[in-house]
Protein backbone atom coordinates (compact mmCIF):
# COMPACT_ATOMS: atom_id res chain seq x y z
CA UNK A 1 0.00 0.00 0.00
CA UNK A 2 2.79 2.28 0.59
CA UNK A 3 3.43 2.25 -3.07
CA UNK A 4 -0.05 3.85 -3.87
CA UNK A 5 1.26 6.97 -1.45
CA UNK A 6 4.55 7.13 -3.37
CA UNK A 7 2.73 7.13 -6.56
CA UNK A 8 0.19 9.99 -5.46
CA UNK A 9 3.71 12.13 -4.41
CA UNK A 10 4.38 11.58 -7.88
CA UNK A 11 1.20 12.69 -9.25
CA UNK A 12 0.69 15.57 -7.43
CA UNK A 13 4.61 16.73 -8.65
CA UNK A 14 3.37 16.25 -12.27
CA UNK A 15 0.85 18.61 -11.64
CA UNK A 16 2.61 20.74 -9.60
CA UNK A 17 5.01 20.85 -12.81
CA UNK A 18 2.64 22.04 -15.31
CA UNK A 19 1.56 24.70 -13.04
CA UNK A 20 4.38 25.97 -12.95
CA UNK A 21 5.21 25.84 -16.25
CA UNK A 22 1.97 27.55 -16.95
CA UNK A 23 3.27 30.45 -15.02
CA UNK A 24 6.71 30.65 -15.95
CA UNK A 25 5.46 30.78 -19.53
CA UNK A 26 2.31 32.81 -18.80
CA UNK A 27 0.63 30.70 -20.98
CA UNK A 28 -2.18 27.53 -19.80
CA UNK A 29 -0.68 24.63 -20.58
CA UNK A 30 -3.07 22.50 -19.63
CA UNK A 31 -5.72 23.52 -17.90
CA UNK A 32 -6.43 23.73 -14.21
CA UNK A 33 -8.52 21.82 -12.08
CA UNK A 34 -9.77 21.49 -8.64
CA UNK A 35 -9.04 18.94 -5.96
CA UNK A 36 -11.32 16.21 -7.25
CA UNK A 37 -10.52 16.03 -10.43
CA UNK A 38 -6.66 15.36 -10.67
CA UNK A 39 -4.51 12.15 -10.67
CA UNK A 40 -3.80 12.93 -6.96
CA UNK A 41 -7.91 13.99 -5.90
CA UNK A 42 -8.72 11.25 -7.81
CA UNK A 43 -6.80 8.62 -5.51
CA UNK A 44 -7.56 10.65 -2.80
CA UNK A 45 -11.22 10.18 -3.11
CA UNK A 46 -10.78 6.45 -3.96
CA UNK A 47 -8.44 4.12 -3.93
CA UNK A 48 -6.67 6.00 -0.71
CA UNK A 49 -9.87 6.76 1.40
CA UNK A 50 -10.07 3.15 1.13
CA UNK A 51 -6.78 2.38 2.08
CA UNK A 52 -7.21 4.75 5.54
CA UNK A 53 -10.70 3.21 6.38
CA UNK A 54 -9.05 -0.19 6.51
CA UNK A 55 -6.22 0.51 8.77
CA UNK A 56 -8.29 3.06 10.76
CA UNK A 57 -6.24 4.16 13.38
CA UNK A 58 -6.74 7.76 14.93
CA UNK A 59 -2.89 8.80 14.14
CA UNK A 60 -3.59 7.91 10.21
CA UNK A 61 -7.11 9.58 9.91
CA UNK A 62 -6.36 12.66 11.38
CA UNK A 63 -3.62 12.62 9.23
CA UNK A 64 -5.65 11.75 5.75
CA UNK A 65 -7.43 14.54 6.70
CA UNK A 66 -5.15 17.67 6.80
CA UNK A 67 -3.46 15.90 4.04
CA UNK A 68 -7.11 16.58 2.32
CA UNK A 69 -7.39 20.22 3.59
CA UNK A 70 -3.90 21.01 2.33
CA UNK A 71 -4.85 19.69 -0.94
CA UNK A 72 -7.82 21.08 -1.13
CA UNK A 73 -5.48 24.48 -0.20
CA UNK A 74 -3.23 24.16 -3.20
CA UNK A 75 -5.34 24.02 -5.93
CA UNK A 76 -7.17 27.18 -5.23
CA UNK A 77 -3.44 28.52 -4.99
CA UNK A 78 -2.98 27.68 -8.39
CA UNK A 79 -5.74 28.53 -9.40
CA UNK A 80 -5.78 32.05 -8.06
CA UNK A 81 -1.72 32.08 -9.03
CA UNK A 82 -3.03 31.19 -13.14
CA UNK A 83 -5.68 33.44 -13.24
CA UNK A 84 -3.62 35.50 -11.49
CA UNK A 85 -1.70 35.98 -14.84
CA UNK A 86 -3.84 37.99 -16.94
CA UNK A 87 -3.76 41.07 -14.85
CA UNK A 88 -0.97 41.02 -12.33
CA UNK A 89 2.43 39.08 -12.66
CA UNK A 90 3.38 39.50 -9.28
CA UNK A 91 0.53 38.49 -7.41
CA UNK A 92 0.77 35.73 -10.04
CA UNK A 93 4.40 35.11 -8.68
CA UNK A 94 3.50 35.68 -4.75
CA UNK A 95 1.08 33.01 -5.09
CA UNK A 96 3.37 30.56 -6.67
CA UNK A 97 5.38 31.17 -3.60
CA UNK A 98 2.64 30.18 -1.13
CA UNK A 99 1.71 27.17 -3.66
CA UNK A 100 5.18 25.82 -3.64
CA UNK A 101 5.42 25.98 0.40
CA UNK A 102 1.81 24.45 0.25
CA UNK A 103 3.22 21.58 -1.67
CA UNK A 104 5.96 21.04 0.33
CA UNK A 105 3.87 20.53 3.33
CA UNK A 106 1.76 18.70 1.46
CA UNK A 107 4.32 16.07 0.18
CA UNK A 108 5.39 15.95 3.80
CA UNK A 109 2.44 15.07 5.02
CA UNK A 110 2.04 12.41 2.31
CA UNK A 111 5.45 11.02 3.82
CA UNK A 112 4.78 11.40 7.00
CA UNK A 113 1.40 9.09 6.44
CA UNK A 114 4.00 6.37 4.50
CA UNK A 115 6.14 6.31 7.50
CA UNK A 116 2.54 5.61 9.71
CA UNK A 117 1.21 3.44 6.99
CA UNK A 118 4.78 1.23 6.80
CA UNK A 119 4.81 0.94 10.82
CA UNK A 120 0.92 -0.84 10.97
CA UNK A 121 2.45 -3.32 9.20
CA UNK A 122 0.53 -2.98 5.58
CA UNK A 123 3.72 -1.35 3.24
Amino acid sequence: MAIQILQAITQHVNYLAMVRRTIADGVEHSRCCDHHSCKFGTWYDSDGTGMVNRLATDDITALWREIGRQHEAFHAESMAAVEALATDQAKAVALETAMMQRSTLLVNRLLDLDTLVTRAGVA
